[in-house]
């Protein structure tokens, strides 16, 4: 075993079973109203009344039931349960299907538009939860959410998936979902948490397997720009481009998602198809987006030259993982140096070795730009899976 990938597993397993999930389990269950709490401080204290977002509930139950499964630590199943139940008994619509965007800190729906995004991690944490436990109901539930999301969010015209769509899952531009403006009709960032979901569901579920090929196919088709290796970050309803921004932190996390639903599939020729395409997609992350301490830089504008200075944990840890798998599918020593170096990075700087848990955005001279360790985008989801990655990794070879 290569030297490296050994000490960047034990720093994963590490991290993740004596400050990450330990700091989620003793600071972020809300015992009084239920589930989890909204928002907590960098000095690990509930934010009073903070609402509650379908994006980290369902990021909560993807975390413990997949550190469940890879882990079989019988307190994480607890937490899945936990995130789990809260989320069909209170986020999911019971009328139209699919799940609600916001809570109050009570559990009273305050937004019950279905955005996208975030119903695709509800079918990722279903899932997960199935893979986990066995759970019938839990894939039941995918599965009615994908039948949704495929009936009423797919765009039967020009392809790919909305933004929103209203309370009872009819479409509108109108409202914001990852976009900017309603001209952005089709994200990057939408369709790459879709597949993640598909794939996971197809791990227990052949009868998606013609929908994660479409998901892939139409990623590497409409959505990565061949000639820079960069994804169109934000699109038309026709699949036009409406900025030149590039999001390195999206670039590096789907060269690796992308091709983890490329093996899941079986196909030879979409894992031919995608190795390529995922791979470049990791060079020019690696030449144009690691700065020197390591860190991958968070978003560049190739029209006005400008790279933004705040650095994202989230970021950080899609990069470890975006490299370690273009080192599995290379054997090029740079990407497994980068990988491990950023991981020594992100313990220098993001996780906080006095008080527990993580930092989330770091100024540039790695200052806490955010007081808050929890919100509703602010999950265990990518330091957890990162690190878990990393573990499942290190044991297949």
């Amino acid at each position: 075993m290569d030297a490296r990938f050994e000490h960047l597993y034990e720093m994963c397993l590490s991290e993740l079973t004596t400050n990450l999930l330990p700091w989620w389990m003793e600071y972020s269950v809300d015992e009084k109203h239920g589930g989890f709490y909204g928002s907590v401080t960098n000095d690990n204290e509930p934010v009073a009344g903070a609402e509650k977002h379908i994006v980290l509930n369902a990021r909560l139950v993807w975390t413990f039931a997949s550190a469940y499964r890879v882990l079989k630590d019988d307190r994480y199943l607890s937490y899945a349960r936990r995130a789990y139940e809260y989320l069909v008994e209170r986020f999911w619509d019971a009328e139209h299907g699919g799940v609600f965007t916001l809570l109050d800190a009570d559990g009273k729906v305050l937004n019950a538009d279905k955005m996208i995004y975030g119903n695709a991690f509800a079918v990722y944490a279903l899932s997960e939860y199935h893979r986990a436990t066995g759970d019938a109901r839990a894939r039941k539930y995918a599965n009615d959410l994908v039948e949704k999301l495929e009936t009423f969010a797919f765009d039967p015209v020009n392809g790919g998936f909305f933004e929103v769509c209203g309370p009872d899952f009819r479409h509108d531009p109108w409202k914001r979902g990852m976009n900017r403006y309603p001209n952005e009709q089709k994200t990057m960032n939408t369709h790459l948490h879709l597949i993640e979901a598909y794939t996971c569901l197809l791990r227990s579920d052949p009868s998606v397997q013609s929908r994660v090929r479409y998901q892939l196919y139409n990623m590497l088709s409409n959505i990565v720009n061949r000639a820079t290796h960069h994804f169109h970050y934000f699109q038309d309803v026709f699949w036009h481009p409406t900025t030149s921004e590039v999001s390195f932190g999206h670039d590096i996390e789907g060269s690796w998602l992308m091709m983890e639903a490329a093996e899941v599939l079986h196909e030879p020729e979409a894992e031919a198809y995608a190795r390529d395409v995922c791979v470049n997609i990791a060079r020019a992350c690696l030449t144009e987006g690691v700065r020197p301490d390591g860190f991958m830089n968070s978003e560049y504008d190739p029209v006005k030259r400008h790279t933004s200075e705040r650095l994202s944990w989230w970021e950080q840890n899609e990069s470890v993982v975006g490299f370690l798998n273009a080192w599995e599918e290379t054997g090029e020593d740079k990407f497994l140096d980068a990988s491990l170096r950023c991981m020594q990075s992100i313990d220098a700087k993001f996780v906080d070795h006095e008080k527990g848990g993580w930092f989330a955005i770091l100024s540039p001279d790695y200052k806490p730009l955010s007081t808050l360790k929890q919100t509703g985008f602010i999950c265990p989801y990518h330091n957890a899976r990162m690190c878990l990655e990393v573990i499942e990794r290190y044991r297949r070879h």
